[in-house]
């Protein structure tokens, strides 16, 4: 499994290898990044962020609320959030220890939700850190 490597968009990490990618902002599902993760891989999200410019200033148009991460997989194909950064209930513009952690084999998609505001197409991206591991229980 060490020879696997986990990863759509251009992006492809192996065991043991840190993280970090950026989900564009959107309201279309089809957007989503698609992560595929192989038999005996762990993929861990455990800092999610936004830039404060890029927010401040989809914040000033009118209507609107925020971004979420999203997430589906293969057992529940619905798009749910696990993160919002909204305007009046978030106290800063990242999140540590989310502590998502997803084992192989396994597909999951990930997307920038934009909450409202989205007309003028103005968009703010997230920003995933985290770290791809082997996953120790499939070696039991």
């Amino acid at each position: 499994p060490s020879q696997n490597i986990i990863g759509e968009r251009n992006n492809s990490f192996l065991p043991g290898s840190p993280f970090s990618f950026s989900l564009h902002g959107s309201v279309q599902e089809s957007d989503s990044a698609i992560i595929r993760i192989p038999d005996g891989v762990c993929l861990k999200i455990n800092c999610v962020s936004v830039n404060r410019k890029e927010m401040d200033e989809y914040l000033k148009q009118k209507g609107s609320i925020g971004v979420s991460l999203r997430l589906s997989s293969e057992e529940n194909p619905e798009m749910l959030p696990i993160w919002t950064f909204a305007r009046d209930r978030s106290s800063g513009y990242e999140m540590s220890g989310l502590g998502l952690r997803v084992c192989g084999p396994r597909t999951v998609r990930l997307l920038a939700f934009m909450e409202m505001g989205y007309r003028s197409g103005q968009s703010v991206d997230i920003h995933l850190f985290g770290s791809v591991s082997l996953n120790r229980d499939a070696f039991d």
